[in-house]
């Protein structure tokens, strides 16, 4: 039993498959959402949305690797056609590199800046193409994680890029119907507001 309703909602989970991701899909389907799991793991996402049939919930699996703009441009549709419309997107998945500053290999904070940072702005960039063509409302939410001292963690960046990336096109978008919430669901006001 969820607190939320969201009967009637049409939701993609970017990063579904597995981890937080996978616990966010089933969360928004016992809130009555209908859920499309966009992830790279083809098998786990799979799985993920037979589970979620299983239980009752109306979800599809589509392949969405989050850095290439192609990608994202295929997956949307595909996500529409499934659900009959679009209302939410999860904009979760991520690539966290766990390691003392001292040790962080640049190729994999490069990986993690493409992933963390250009994958969550392509999302929003595609969703707000989505709003143009199709006039439709769009939520856009994103999942940060802080900095420990010493150690690079998640989202890089000083309150998390992914964060920053989330709440500067959220705001700029309101114009065209998107609007985001932090990670407290409060909605995030257009500049100027």
């Amino acid at each position: 039993m969820s607190v939320y309703d969201l009967a009637g909602r049409k939701a993609l989970v970017s990063g579904g498959a597995r981890g937080l991701g996978e616990g966010m899909a089933q969360a928004l389907a016992r809130a009555g959402a209908a859920v499309v799991i966009g992830d790279i793991r083809e098998d786990l996402g799979k799985g993920c949305a037979d589970s979620l049939r299983q239980s009752g919930a109306a979800a599809e699996f589509v392949p969405l690797d989050i850095t290439p703009e192609a990608s994202w441009e295929r997956a949307i549709p595909q996500a529409i056609d499934c659900l009959g419309g679009l209302d939410i997107l999860v904009n979760n998945a991520g690539v966290e590199i766990t390691s003392l500053l001292v040790d962080l290999d640049a190729e994999d904070a490069r990986r993690m800046l493409e992933c963390n940072v250009l994958g969550t702005a392509l999302g929003m960039i595609e969703v707000r193409g989505l709003t143009k063509r199709y006039g439709e409302k769009v939520a856009v939410n994103d999942l940060t994680f802080g900095i420990e001292p010493g150690k690079v963690t998640g989202f890089l960046g000083p309150n998390g890029a992914g964060k920053t990336t989330t709440m500067e096109r959220a705001s700029g978008f309101a114009r065209g119907g998107v609007h985001g919430t932090d990670r407290r669901q409060r909605r995030i006001p257009r500049r100027g507001s």
